[in-house]
């Protein structure tokens, strides 16, 4: 089967879009030996670090035969690192022989708890990392149920030499055997690990090269973890399947520097680059003409955003500021998608600007319909997130009944597709009610709920999102998404001249059996100093916009100190974790909590 002295174009692109993602490196190793594959940078942008495709291929090979040395196939194998690229031949010498990968976050601070907790819900016994760091991780894990497992530091281990040959075939590997469990960004005590196969990971790499018009040319940036669905997929194994450059960056840069990725981008010629609604907020907050000088957007052609809900207004500013220095408003490309279905679900039209729908907000909030505003003051517009791919069926299904709704309705969005994983790692009772939900009219198919309220709007079929279930707060006779007036909060503190990447989050809780909306704000240097001098002011500011916006009263509004909220390693606010502080009187406030009068 590959017993082959050569491979045309169109058998690459058939091979890359079906294999497992080591067969396809093994591919491109054979035919493209010495191409550059990754190039990592420092903390000042410069190149400190570079993978070819052999370098890559015969450092997985290596950490694959320490692996058979110590575990058996199906075995889960813990893998610490920091940003960087050993990371990323740890986790395809995993795919390589059969183990099952767990990324997760450097066991550090207060993420100890966690670690433990993934590596007890997961049976893992081995654990991998860089060598100057394995002694640290020890020492984190002394006096926990984590203490037992094995290390293997894989930069340090022999590598075979000679070039590389293709095997005759391709790997036996299931490709309904799992690959890598994710673990979401739950509870500490109580986390998921969703369970991702082989053919998964295939389908979604896939999808996402077909959707975006990806081949060996296109140049990528990204600065995403790489435990993080984002960065494991777009910057780890995407790269393999369309054999392109792929130029990385850390997050703690990006946040310090976010001008640095935009020289980055600008002097690789890169085509795609993205991430959350708030790196775009960043950018252009960090605006600097100094910083400018020679930088050329032009070449930027898929800005990807996603993760979060994308605010137009943020879309609208970086364009206006970006745009003199070559950048294209349809350059954006707003995405949707979620670990459980690997990462991508819809995105684009490629090369067309951002769709938008405006939407009378009583209406959404208090019926869950989709109507056109009769009244400006009404109005709220929604951006789009893109077109499922061909490969997806997206559906909105009213939650407690499970029919079906019509296009143009609001409901739970319901996924069907064959890059949905499978269940959750040793938990079939969530497993069954996330991943095989049924239809009152279909109960022969399995669904993945999302969790997401949104719609398929029936003139442009993109999926809008309105906010999440489990989050929706029902006061005063309305269903008022926290987004939604986290967002006005952010607007409203703009006004005043406040930073716009300033972190609020809302949440109800009960109290004397009334539902109270709670929001926090953590303030900068520049909020601290507005607050001392008027804060009485800033805070009727908050309160009337939301009422204003969204007809209900904000009940409790508090200030916190920066660095107190929680958020993912994606920067998503961590909103059921701040809530559960709240109520358990942890949450530490820079003024007096205040009740609306």
């Amino acid at each position: 089967m590959f017993a082959k002295s050569e491979m045309t174009d169109f058998e690459l692109f058939s091979a890359a879009g079906s294999l497992p993602v080591h067969d396809v490196l093994a591919i491109r190793t054979w035919l493209t030996p010495d191409k550059t594959l990754f190039t990592f940078l420092d903390d000042e942008g410069e190149e400190c670090n570079r993978l070819t495709y052999l370098d890559l291929w015969r450092r997985c090979r290596a950490v694959g035969a320490s692996l058979a040395a110590v575990s058996d196939p199906g075995d889960r194998i813990m893998l610490f690192y920091p940003p960087g690229l050993d990371f990323i031949s740890a986790f395809i010498g995993c795919l390589m022989v059969g183990r099952v990968a767990v990324p997760s976050n450097l066991p550090a601070r207060r993420r100890v708890d966690r670690s433990v907790n993934i590596v007890t819900d997961c049976g893992a016994k081995v654990a991998m990392g860089p060598s100057d760091q394995v002694p640290e991780f020890r020492r984190s894990f002394e006096g926990t149920k984590a203490e037992t497992l094995q290390w293997i530091a894989t930069d340090t281990l022999p590598l075979e030499d000679g070039p590389p040959c293709l095997p005759e075939q391709p790997s036996s590997v299931d490709m309904g055997a799992v690959a890598y469990l994710q673990y979401t960004s739950g509870s500490t005590s109580n986390p998921k690990g969703v369970m991702i196969t082989f053919g998964n990971v295939t389908t979604n790499c896939r999808m996402i090269r077909d959707t975006l018009r990806l081949n060996q040319d296109s140049t990528m940036v990204f600065w995403q973890p790489h435990h993080h669905d984002m960065g494991l997929i777009c910057a780890v194994l995407l790269p393999v399947v369309i054999g392109n450059h792929t130029v990385l960056m850390t997050p703690a840069t990006f946040v310090r520097q976010p001008m640095l990725w935009i020289q980055i981008i600008s002097r690789y010629k890169a085509e795609v680059a993205g991430g959350p609604n708030f790196a775009f907020d960043m950018a252009t907050e960090r605006y600097a003409p100094a910083k400018m000088e020679g930088v050329d957007l032009s070449n930027w052609r898929l800005a990807l955003n996603g993760s979060d809900i994308v605010r137009p207004s943020t879309l609208d500013r970086f364009a206006e500021r970006f745009g003199p220095h070559g950048y294209r408003p349809e350059t954006f490309l707003i995405c949707y998608g979620m670990a459980e279905a690997v990462l991508f679900l819809s995105a684009g039209p490629v090369g067309k600007k951002p769709r938008y729908a405006a939407v009378d907000i009583e209406e959404l909030e208090q019926h869950r319909r989709v109507q056109l505003p009769t009244d400006p003051s009404r109005s709220r517009l929604l951006v789009g997130c893109g077109e499922p791919s061909w490969e997806v069926e997206a559906i909105a299904v009213e939650p407690e009944t499970r029919r079906k709704l019509p296009v143009g309705e609001v409901g739970e969005i319901w996924i069907h597709s064959a890059t949905v994983g499978i269940g959750y790692w040793e938990n079939p009772e969530e497993s069954d009610r996330t991943f095989r939900a049924h239809t009152e009219e279909d109960a022969g198919k399995n669904y993945l709920r999302t969790g997401d309220l949104g719609f398929i709007h029936p003139e442009d079929r993109q999926v809008y999102i309105c906010g999440r279930i489990k989050d929706l707060i029902i006061s005063e006779g309305r269903n008022v998404h926290p987004e939604d007036i986290e967002y006005t909060i952010s607007e409203a503190l703009a006004a005043r001249g406040e930073s716009k990447t300033i972190s609020s989050v809302v949440f109800n809780v009960e109290f004397n059996d009334r539902q109270l909306i709670v929001a926090a704000v953590e303030v900068d240097r520049s909020l601290k100093r507005a607050l001392l001098e008027k804060g009485a002011e800033i805070e009727r500011a908050i309160r009337q916009a939301v009422a204003a916006d969204h007809g209900v009263t904000l009940h409790r509004l508090l200030f916190i100190p920066p660095s107190s909220m929680c958020k993912t390693t994606s920067g998503k606010v961590q909103r059921g974790l701040m809530r559960q502080i709240y109520v358990n009187g942890a949450l530490s406030a820079l003024e007096p909590v205040g009740a609306a009068a």
